[in-house]
């Protein structure tokens, strides 16, 4: 054992001499925080190069998610307003609809009582043209010689008297309005019951825009007329009849004639806004 020793101890000298230095070195680097220690030069440079580019390139990444994530939520609003409105749409239409339904209910209900109480064999028609820039003045009902529409038939609104039928077709025809030069119409002053031919005109009311006035021919100049009278149809025609409201006096003023005076008659009836006639047959 003891020669064992003595042939070990040089090379434990040698290795003590290595290690123990090195043990030294390291229990010192331990002992060193590493805050305290410093980057060697060279990552130093390569961090203060790179830094800048590092920054850049983050605050890009940052600035292009939170951009797209404006972008879409910018587009989602977007859509979301297009889908609101869209539902705003429909929803206008279906009040538009509904307030057409009901008031053409109310006309066909204004429509169904005057032809029942009044006259209960007449025909009912929808109006499907006017053009009252046309030299007749007329429009166009979807009733016709099919439907037992015949000519002369009188032809009546709620409000009052329209016209009378003129050319038939299979399925619609022609109605010739009381404002039509043509036309003539038997009537009667309803206070003072002086009489008078109606006829139609070319020229329109300044009182109110769109309606074409009649005028009021042969009426005596005795007759007891005033500014606002009600004019209704006589019945002496044959044509039209008895009672049917025509229109209301506007003016009167000297005839052609010196026994006759002539009064303008604004008609009850706005042919422009109707939808909805009676013929009434004979």
């Amino acid at each position: 054992m003891t020669k064992i020793l003595l042939m070990l101890k040089p090379r434990l000298k040698s290795v003590s001499r290595f290690l123990v230095p090195l043990f030294i070195a390291l229990f010192f680097i331990s002992l060193l925080s590493v805050k305290t220690r410093r980057a060697p030069w060279y990552e130093q440079w390569t961090w203060n190069v790179m830094s800048p580019v590092v920054s850049f390139f983050s605050w890009t990444h940052q600035e292009t998610g939170s951009f797209w994530r404006r972008y879409i939520y910018f587009i989602g609003i977007v859509r979301e307003n297009e889908d609101l409105q869209k539902e705003v749409d429909i929803l206008r239409q279906r009040v538009a609809t509904e307030v057409e339904t009901e008031a053409e209910n109310k006309r066909l209900a204004d429509l169904l009582d005057l032809k029942t109480k009044s006259w209960p064999g007449s025909i009912a028609a929808r109006v499907v043209g006017y053009d009252p820039r046309s030299e007749f003045k007329s429009l166009r009902i979807n009733k016709g010689t099919k439907e037992g529409i015949k000519p002369d038939m009188p032809v009546v609104a709620p409000e009052g008297l329209v016209g009378k039928i003129g050319p038939v077709f299979s399925h619609d025809a022609l109605v010739l309005l009381i404002v039509d030069p043509a036309s003539t119409v038997d009537v009667l002053l309803q206070r003072s019951r002086a009489r008078a031919l109606l006829v139609g005109m070319e020229k329109e009311t300044e009182l109110r825009p769109g309606y074409f006035l009649t005028r009021l021919e042969y009426l005596k100049r005795t007759s007891d007329i005033q500014m606002g009278d009600t004019v209704v149809t006589s019945g002496l025609d044959q044509l039209f009849p008895k009672g049917i409201l025509v229109g209301t006096v506007e003016a009167v003023q000297n005839g052609r004639f010196g026994i006759f005076i002539d009064a303008e008659v604004v008609p009850i009836v706005d042919f422009s806004r109707m939808e909805e006639v009676l013929v009434l047959k004979q």
